[in-house]
């Protein structure tokens, strides 16, 4: 310490990891078993990483590239290459939700897709592009032209700063290391399937109230909170965590910086940022990227499925360079089993 040398500080993040490595089981099947569950990392990626209470994304700040990349330009860094064209011809819009249209459409695409095994990254790149394209039409539920944010725009009648602030979204949600979709994304893509097929296992993840589906909930809680329903909306959830509608995260304590990057961009007094920050203070935990997402669909009056929709577009890049990454690992994901019987 600077101020009494009789005394030394520590990093409260080194105290609470020395803490977790000395209550951990040592029996190599109790670390791996534990590490499946918000553990230690599973796989080694030099994509993504969370680190002193920030996201990273090749080395660089989600904040920084939010405020001034675009979801094309932020999918060439997460792939490791110079550019990707996200420009695709019109694709066949069918479903009646988000997930259900991109999974559709990523399927239809698997009947002609080359399996990733054996290829070269930037064989599978050129087929990145198209697709991030037309699952972000589908997503949309109509075919729009230009950026991918522009499209958005478009679709969604947003003026200038709504569709800055949608930029800012679809890159703030581009990658998160290894969540469940991009786990799910990384097993297919060790097995050398093809990137449509790899990205259908994401996206099907991605699809459960869980993962993608939580902005919905979150959605219902700001409603809530808008309308002074907060304690009617608590008692109709006696068993679920707040991390499930929106608040609180196990990898940031001290609060969840994409949530903070979407927030503080609405004005002060927005009633959606406004009910958010009740409900933070009401459940002692801060928003986390789901109820920002929430927040900024009711703040520019977006459709019911925007936040769904921003965190699927957003996310797919992620998962492309995750599965390019995977297949040029030449690893096979494959995890063990420990047998229990079941109580009689």
């Amino acid at each position: 310490d600077q101020g009494d040398a009789r005394q030394s500080l520590y990093s409260r993040a080194d105290i609470q990891m020395l803490a977790r490595q000395h209550r951990r089981p040592r029996a190599r099947a109790d670390v791996a078993q534990a590490a499946i569950r918000w553990g230690d990392p599973v796989l080694i990626t030099s994509i993504s990483e969370v680190r002193d209470g920030m996201l990273w994304l090749r080395g660089q700040s989600v904040d920084h590239c939010a405020d001034w990349m675009s979801l094309e330009q932020v999918a060439a860094l997460l792939c490791d290459t110079q550019a990707i064209t996200c420009a695709a011809p019109a694709p066949q819009i069918m479903g009646r939700s988000v997930f259900s249209r991109a999974m559709r459409v990523l399927a239809s695409e698997t009947e002609t897709a080359r399996p990733m095994q054996g290829r070269s990254a930037k064989d599978i790149l050129e087929e990145a592009g198209p697709l991030i394209s037309r699952l972000a039409d589908v997503c949309l539920g109509q075919v729009a032209t230009g950026a991918i944010h522009t499209r958005f725009g478009t679709v969604w009648g947003l003026d200038t700063i709504g569709e800055d602030a949608v930029r800012r979204a679809l890159v703030l949600l581009s990658d998160h290391e290894l969540n469940p979709s991009t786990f799910a994304v990384r097993v297919c893509a060790s097995t050398g399937a093809s990137l449509p097929a790899a990205l259908l296992a994401g996206m099907s993840t991605l699809s459960g109230p869980r993962h993608g589906g939580v902005a919905n909930l979150a959605g219902a809680a700001l409603k809530a909170a808008l309308e002074g329903q907060i304690p009617a909306f608590l008692r109709s959830q006696p068993k679920t965590s707040p991390y499930a509608y929106g608040f609180g995260h196990p990898l940031y304590p001290q609060g969840d910086p994409r949530a903070k990057h979407i927030l503080h961009r609405l004005p002060e007094q927005a009633p959606s940022r406004c009910a958010a920050e009740r409900l933070a203070t009401r459940l002692k935990r801060p928003a986390n990227i789901d109820a920002a997402l929430a927040a900024l669909a009711l703040h520019y009056a977006c459709p019911s499925e925007a936040a769904t929709t921003i965190f699927a577009v957003g996310r797919v890049t992620g998962w492309v360079a995750h599965a390019i990454e995977q297949v040029q690992s030449d690893g096979l994901i494959r995890p063990r089993a420990r047998y229990q019987a079941k109580p009689s």
